[in-house]
């Protein structure tokens, strides 16, 4: 019984020797590791060519993503930190860009995307170069968009477009118009040459244009434009005749001037309008300007003040018979008719006149021209500082410093954007 018992334990002990040998290949059972290679990356687009200091940027493309590896984002070689990504959008929270233009690419362990430039501008004080050194008369900015238009030397209105590589220019291929340009829009605009006024709604692609003959714009040069909004324009010459139109140009109302300003042969010249403008006093419109009677008067120059509910017709006449100081230049600027504003020419005095032109007082010496913004807040050109007051002149501050020697033929505001141009390709942008 006993042996047979050990032959047993034996047949048993042998059995599971060779069952665990039985597995035993030699081989290595350890599985080699799959290499996940992250999916080409594609950048399609950003929210914007073009940025300024604050603005989130948004990236648009494919494969943005791979679970395996992590997404880097590089500005300019230096990598980045997104606000938020997906696999097809990266957001940029006002990205630490350079001014000028900046490079984006995207990559996934060894896979990069390709590389896409966006331009960047700073708040505060911005040099334009894209017009070269060109005279520039004038320049429209906006709030809700980046585009600018500006009138040059020539007579050639020019559109500035914010681009990846930075503002680029285009003729609007309207001819040539030596007179006044003001753009409301983006689309809404006037220019105005000697004998012609067009207007458009959709930035010169169509216009509306209106030809004025005789008393209009007899010996002048060339037709200001008074008021612009959405769909109104006024259109003034030193004659004081208006046009108007409510519909971008579409109709047109011509009012011929007052005999008594071009007399009945139309022949006698007597009015020189320097200035047109809407109240805030009162929400009605002023023409301002000098009135000559040689009859009655003896070569005596008068004020002319005209005030009007539309802009264009009931013109009533507020004064014709003051004498006009002829120190002062009669391109007179106001936002408040009572508060109407003044250069002597001769000892570069700026002043200010209460009572409509009859008496002047001195706001400041050393002021070449002035811009107003609002009721309290102007800007002066004095030598070649740009200075600001926000409280009706009673404070002076450094706004600009300018090349020596500049002169400024215009500034125009919006809400949160100045625009200065001027001789010789004289052109600030400041971003507010």
């Amino acid at each position: 019984m006993t042996r047979k018992l050990l032959l047993i334990m034996f047949l048993l002990t042998g059995g599971m020797f060779i069952s665990c040998s039985s597995d035993e290949t030699g081989e290595d059972k350890t599985e080699t590791p799959v290499i996940v290679s992250p999916s080409p990356i594609t950048i399609t687009g950003t929210s914007s060519e073009f940025l300024i200091t604050g603005e989130n940027l948004e990236i648009t493309g494919t494969n943005f993503i791979n679970k395996d590896f992590p997404t880097k984002i590089f500005l300019n070689g230096v990598e980045i930190s997104p606000k938020e990504i997906t696999n097809t959008k990266i957001t940029l929270s006002s990205p630490n860009a350079t001014p000028g233009i900046n490079t984006l690419k995207v990559q996934i362990q060894n896979v990069e995307s390709n590389s896409v430039n966006f331009f960047a501008m700073s708040k505060g004080w911005n040099v334009l170069n894209v017009l070269g050194t060109i005279d520039i008369t004038s320049s429209s900015v906006f709030d809700n968009s980046k585009t600018i238009f500006s009138l040059v030397e020539s007579g050639s209105p020019r559109k500035l477009e914010a681009k990846a590589a930075g503002y680029t220019q285009t003729s609007l291929n309207l001819g040539n118009f030596f007179g006044d340009f003001k753009m409301f829009d983006e689309k809404t605009g006037v220019i105005t040459a000697t004998y012609r006024a067009v207007f458009t709604d959709n930035a010169f692609v169509s216009n509306n244009e209106t030809i004025v003959q005789n008393p209009f714009a007899k010996e002048i040069n060339g037709l200001n434009i008074g008021y612009l909004d959405g769909q109104n324009s006024i259109i003034y010459t030193i004659v004081g005749s208006q046009i108007y139109t409510s519909d971008n140009g579409k109709t047109v109302i011509k009012n011929s001037p007052p005999v008594w300003i071009v007399g009945a042969n139309g022949n006698q010249i007597r009015a020189n309008i320097g200035a047109f403008g809407k109240s805030t006093s009162d929400n009605k419109f002023y023409q301002l300007g000098i009135l000559t009677d040689t009859k009655k008067y003896g070569n005596k120059y008068k004020n002319v003040v005209m005030e009007s509910p539309t802009g264009y017709s009931d013109w009533t006449v507020k004064d014709s018979i003051s004498e006009t100081d002829l120190k002062q230049s009669f391109y007179y600027k106001f936002q408040n008719i009572n508060r109407i504003f003044s250069i002597n020419a001769t000892d570069k005095t700026l002043v200010e006149s209460t009572d409509l032109l009859k008496t002047w007082n001195v706001v400041k010496t050393d002021v070449t021209s002035i811009f107003l913004r609002t009721e309290t807040q102007w800007y002066v050109q004095s030598g070649d500082k740009l200075l600001v007051t926000k409280d009706s002149g009673k404070n002076w501050e450094l706004e600009l410093e300018l090349p020596v020697g500049s002169i400024i033929n215009d500034i125009a505001f919006s809400k949160n954007k100045i625009i200065i141009s001027g001789k010789k390709g004289l052109h600030y942008l400041k971003l507010e």
